[in-house]
């Protein structure tokens, strides 16, 4: 039976007060990293084509939900396409980004990119164009995990630190980051620009490879990897890597040589995922006891109602690095040192 008049209000008005409000959704677009991939992504879509290894562009859906209790939900989108299609259709990659977009559930406050979706395409600024919800490409909370982890490695072992991929948006931000704190800086890369920057910071700058020769502590932050042999590493030296593809190339490694996840989070409070999210977690080389920064930027922003991207487009906008690190601090946030999926112990790395 139908209620109406004033008890019926008043009763629907109670029910209103007491009844919770949704929580602020986020959306973390990613990509197939290896045909083995697209194969997951295929059974997990119920695509037939991409589950036989076709070459097709697929059509986005839903990996996996997210949870963050009483802060948030996330979706996790992915695009069946690997990162070479992706950067040669460039134009293609970003409707497919659009499209993934219009896939979430529900309105959406936040929109991260993950691996090369944050490089191509303008590096997030032509997907703005085209959508109206906040486009962020993590490269502030990367930019903020390798600062922290750098910092932990740096007491231990002291010297110069090298930043590879300098003239790269998380790269830039390293090194004046680093310089800020009175840190010596040896950036690695080539280019009039590069060579400006470095001068106007106070960064030594010199190649790639000559300049992980010449510390111990070295970071990977290009935006493209596989572009340094391990050869021109130190012995007993640690490479606090963000880059993906990694920054080494095939090779053994030096003697006593480390390499760290720059970007590994410890997994936030209250962080649930089913069981393709524990999936997710796994082949996106998280481990089931972390994340990557990059995810957390979108949530961030989501949990604070914040409408402007944190970082978008190639140069990180003063401050946003100092505002990422003071929300990541209010929510508890915080950088881990491992080794692939496990917690690096300081006394497992060399000493100064």
């Amino acid at each position: 039976m139908l209620l109406s008049g004033p008890k019926a209000t008043a009763r629907r008005l109670r029910e209103g007060l007491h009844k919770k409000p949704s929580l602020p959704r986020f959306v973390f677009l990613v990509h197939a990293l290896t045909p083995a991939h697209k194969r997951i992504l295929g059974a997990r879509f119920s695509d037939p084509e991409l589950m036989a290894g076709g070459k097709g562009w697929g059509v986005p859906g839903r990996l996996c939900r997210i949870v963050v209790e009483g802060l948030a939900i996330g979706e996790v989108i992915s695009l069946p396409l690997l990162p070479e299609e992706l950067l040669t259709d460039q134009e293609g990659a970003l409707g497919r980004m659009e499209d993934g977009i219009r896939r979430a559930e529900g309105p959406v406050a936040a929109v991260g990119l993950g691996s090369v979706l944050a490089v191509v395409a303008g590096r997030g600024e032509a997907l703005a164009e085209r959508v109206n919800v906040p486009i962020t490409t993590g490269a502030a909370a990367t930019a903020w995990a390798a600062l922290g982890n750098t910092l932990r490695v740096h007491e231990r072992l002291g010297g110069p630190i090298v930043v590879l991929g300098a003239s790269g948006t998380v790269g830039d931000a390293l090194v004046e980051a680093l310089r800020g704190l009175g840190h010596e800086v040896i950036a690695g890369g080539t280019g009039k620009a590069l060579e400006r920057r470095c001068k106007t910071l106070g960064a030594r700058l010199l190649p790639e490879e000559e300049a992980a020769a010449s510390a111990r502590v070295v970071v990977g932050a290009a935006t493209t990897g596989g572009t340094l042999a391990p050869e021109h590493l130190q012995p007993h030296s640690v490479l606090i890597d963000v880059a993906l593809p990694p920054t080494l190339k095939r090779g053994p490694l030096p003697p006593g040589v480390v390499i760290l996840a720059g970007e590994a989070v410890d997994l936030p409070r209250g962080w649930t995922r089913g069981l393709w999210g524990q999936l997710y977690h796994l082949f996106a080389g998280y481990g089931p006891q972390q994340i990557f920064a990059c995810l957390a930027e979108p949530m961030v922003m989501a949990i604070q109602g914040r409408t402007t991207p944190f970082a978008l487009g190639r140069r990180l906008k003063p401050g946003a690095l100092a505002e990422f690190t003071e929300a990541a601090r209010e929510l508890g946030l915080t950088p881990r040192l491992a080794r692939g999926w496990r917690e690096a112990r300081l006394d497992e790395l060399p000493r100064r």
